[in-house]
């Protein structure tokens, strides 16, 4: 009886301790808004030119105007957020105060889902390290849908985690599930069946769910056996519900069902072509003579353009498969080269969306130290903290592998396969791993107190 008051005592200050520490995150995200102000990005002006666009045509992106004259489908969970900002208030503001919002609350969800995996000691140091890492603190000055995606994918994760935590579930004499626990594998299976669903927000958002629903159900077959198939199924039916309800709406406004975006021959095209693997910044992304050059694409729809280039880029992949596998290491090495892409909320002057970019001469670091600006100054602080993070992340899988622990599995399996996915089948940019990072957070921490895991 004591110890159990004890856990209940201890649970109740782990909760505390994760609401304040969120609280003070969100606080210090919205002063960074208030004193930075907004950051313009290439990507957030072309979400405002699509947001404004749908909010003409009156509809929901993506509009018939969207689809024709235009070279791909782009992410429309955050184009709708930045339209339905503008409709109802005329302003950005609304939107980026959500994203902080979301920013903070992700942190609290890393800090959940460590302690169902580990311990509340792991999960707050989880969070500690989340908070305190610099490339977290600017993101949601800028229009991001890398933070609805992570915050929805963390959500839907979260959520099945903590349903599936038990392992075996009591049966009567004739093999049959008691009452008591039947009603509490039908609460499981709903709360699999809403995870689903999240996951296909966050889809909504940019496609990333694919990756989250594997993972698990391989999971759910190496350590849930005996539920593994009613698991999986009703993770994937809550999915294919909510995919279904937005593509659906978007058949009957346009003619196409369409769900998340469609950009992949877009990306998929440059390997045709590309003679390097590193992100080629504000250049053409159209060369004539290439794969991704169509004649008259203005008066194509961008779903002709998907079919020409997957075409393409298909015959492409039949000849040249070596080529384009031997791409994967540098497309790995350009994803996690730095982690210091939002620091350029902090830039002086941040007006042009072309010119909001950091570099560092880390070649030529010893002759230039003298001459960094205070931004690249900050930059290179991150830039060892971020070193200093795949480390313990690396030290703390180690860990957990010697231990032959099995809740390694999800965070580990998720980093590989999310590494290698986005490799796979687009360039390296450092930004892509967004939503591998909470689970590079986990791994850290588990290395800081690794002694009780």
């Amino acid at each position: 009886m004591q110890n159990r008051y004890r856990t209940l005592i201890d649970q109740q200050h782990f909760s505390r301790s994760c609401w304040a520490l969120t609280s003070v995150f969100l606080l210090f995200l919205l002063g960074i808004l208030i004193v930075f102000g907004y950051t313009p990005t290439n990507d957030g002006e072309g979400y405002i030119e699509y947001a404004q666009i749908a909010i003409a045509d009156g509809q929901p992106y993506p509009t018939l105007n969207h689809i024709f004259g235009k070279p791909y489908i782009w992410n429309s969970g955050i184009i709708n957020l930045v339209a339905l900002s503008l409709w109802l208030t005329k302003s950005l503001m609304p939107l980026l105060i959500l994203l902080c919002v979301m920013k903070a609350l992700t942190a609290w969800l890393l800090a959940r889902i460590t302690a169902i995996l580990f311990n509340e000691r792991t999960a707050l140091i989880a969070l500690l390290l989340y908070i305190l890492y610099p490339n977290n603190w600017g993101q949601s000055t800028m229009l991001s849908s890398e933070i609805p995606m992570v915050f929805f994918a963390m959500l839907a994760f979260y959520i099945a985690i903590k349903a599936t935590q038990k392992n075996n579930y009591p049966l009567d004499p004739q093999g049959r599930f008691q009452s008591e626990a039947e009603k509490e594998l039908f609460t499981i299976n709903y709360q699999l069946f809403t995870a689903g669903g999240f996951l296909a927000f966050a889809n909504w958002f940019r496609p990333v769910a694919t990756i989250f629903i594997v993972v698990f159900i391989i999971y759910f077959v190496i350590c849930k056996r005996r539920n593994w198939l009613r698991f999986s199924a009703n993770l994937i039916a809550g999915y294919l519900l909510i995919i279904t309800i937005i593509g659906t709406s978007c058949y009957l406004r346009t003619g196409h069902f369409l769900y998340q975006a469609d950009s992949l021959w877009f990306n998929m095209a440059e390997a045709t072509y590309e003679t390097d693997e590193q992100p080629h910044y504000n250049s053409n992304p159209f060369p004539p003579g290439t794969a991704r050059y169509i004649d008259d694409m203005q008066h194509k729809t961008a779903i002709e353009c998907s079919h020409i280039w997957r075409e393409r880029s298909l015959q492409w992949l039949k000849q040249h498969p070596v080529e384009y596998l031997s791409k994967i290491p540098s497309r790995l090495y350009y994803t996690y080269k730095n982690d210091i892409d939002n620091l350029v909320a902090f830039l002086p002057q941040k007006d042009n969306p072309a010119t909001n970019n950091i570099t560092l001469p880390l070649g030529s670091l010893r002759t230039q130290f003298s001459q960094l600006s205070a931004v690249q100054y900050f930059a290179l602080f991150c830039t060892v903290l971020y070193i200093l993070l795949l480390l313990f992340a690396f030290g703390g899988s180690i860990h957990l592998i010697n231990k032959r622990s099995l809740d390694v599995f999800l965070p580990l399996f998720i980093i590989v396969m999310g590494s290698l996915a986005l490799a796979l089948l687009i360039h390296g940019e450092t930004r892509f791993k967004a939503p591998v990072m909470p689970f590079i957070f986990m791994l850290a921490a588990c290395f800081f107190y690794r002694k009780r895991i």
